[in-house]
């Protein structure tokens, strides 16, 4: 065979594709397993979760659960891949530590986030036990090897890149699950004039890395401002359904992305009857909309989610009353989730599924 000088990392076909043979062999034995996320849907929406070396970008406007859904998948993700050695790498640049803890704490104490901050009464002791219990166990989980560090500093994405390469390596070499909370503030680099500029360079720099590193990257991001036009808020049109268009920065993120997904929680932006169907919202009502799935093996585009801010978690249900199919239900009422997922070729029985464990 002749031999080759290779130009820019160019390789021959047969190394690539015995590349990939590796990687689909690793699967099919086990050794490589994707990331499950608490939903259900969302993982049989992606490759049995997010793959790693793949980034997830989460979309919404505030106050519609961004923030939440992305602390939920970190705080269960020890408990959903059990079988699989990781760390966490947290860009937390809007939120202070205080303000992160105290919402874990109110996830893991199952109490309202007000009652942590002893909005009202005094907390009790046993809930501040409960506490002090979690920041132990998470102290004796890094005593093994098992970490989550959080950045609050703002960087630009050449610090974003040298810290995760730097903590990959000092946190032992290990798959690395990154979140980024939010787009819009990271910082701009010198030579950035505008912020649209410095979402195109952090998100090459992610698809980049991501090739070189086992990385699971999830970013969160704005909606525009044009979701919440007058055309917008008619209720009962598919112009209340977000679009790809409505996402800030949204052709850098829509090429790096392995999946976008963006919430809409239209009780906030007083739509009653959302989407085509009209469906009958209420407060906690969050749709999560598919606008992207790179590799997915679900055709599945919109996941229908109740969020509990107050334990600081959403749970998945099923397709909500719709306005026009008569049935005369107020107030909405939802087909089970294992009624929808049956329909769907999923589990056949409903004892199958718990929607409090996913």
């Amino acid at each position: 065979m002749k031999k080759i000088s290779h130009l820019h990392g160019g390789r021959l076909y047969s190394d690539v594709l015995g590349e990939g043979l590796k990687y689909i062999e690793d699967r099919m034995n086990g050794r490589i397993k994707s990331f499950k996320v608490p939903w259900l849907g969302l993982n049989r929406a992606g490759v049995g979760g997010l793959e790693w070396g793949s980034m997830l970008t989460i979309g919404a406007r505030p106050g519609s659960g961004k923030t939440l859904v992305v602390s939920q998948i970190l705080r269960e993700s020890r408990a959903l891949n059990s079988t699989q050695d990781f760390n966490i790498l947290e860009f937390q640049f809007e939120m202070g530590g205080k303000q992160s803890a105290a919402r874990a704490f109110a996830a893991e104490t199952a109490l309202d986030y007000n009652i942590v901050l002893s909005t009202d009464k005094q907390l009790d002791k046993f809930s501040h036990e409960m506490m002090e219990k979690y920041r132990e166990d998470t102290r004796i989980f890094e005593e093994v090897g098992i970490y989550r560090v959080m950045i609050n500093e703002s960087l630009t994405h050449k610090e974003i890149r040298d810290t995760i390469i730097h903590y990959y390596n000092e946190l032992g070499g290990k798959p690395l699950v990154v979140s980024i909370d939010h787009s819009w503030l990271i910082k701009k680099s010198s030579d950035e004039k505008e912020k649209i500029a410095t979402l195109y360079n952090t998100t090459e720099m992610i698809m980049q890395l991501k090739n070189q590193l086992p990385i699971c990257v999830i970013m969160i991001t704005q909606l525009n401002r044009s979701i919440e036009e007058p055309n917008r808020k008619v209720q009962g049109v598919i112009a209340n359904y977000p679009t790809s268009s409505d996402i800030f920065g949204g052709d850098a993120l829509m090429q790096g992305s392995d999946m976008v997904v963006a919430l809409s929680r239209p009780f906030t932006v007083n739509i009653p009857f959302y989407g085509p169907k009209g469906y009958i919202v209420s407060p906690d009502d969050v749709f999560m909309h598919l606008l992207k799935i790179r590799n997915g093996s679900d055709n599945v585009n919109m996941l229908f989610m109740k969020a509990e801010f107050k334990r600081q978690r959403m749970i998945e249900v099923g397709e909500p009353q719709a306005s026009n199919q008569g049935s005369g239900r107020a107030g909405g009422g939802y087909v089970r989730l294992s009624q929808r997922i049956t329909n769907a070729g999923g589990p056949s029985s409903p004892d199958d599924i718990d929607i409090d464990d996913i």
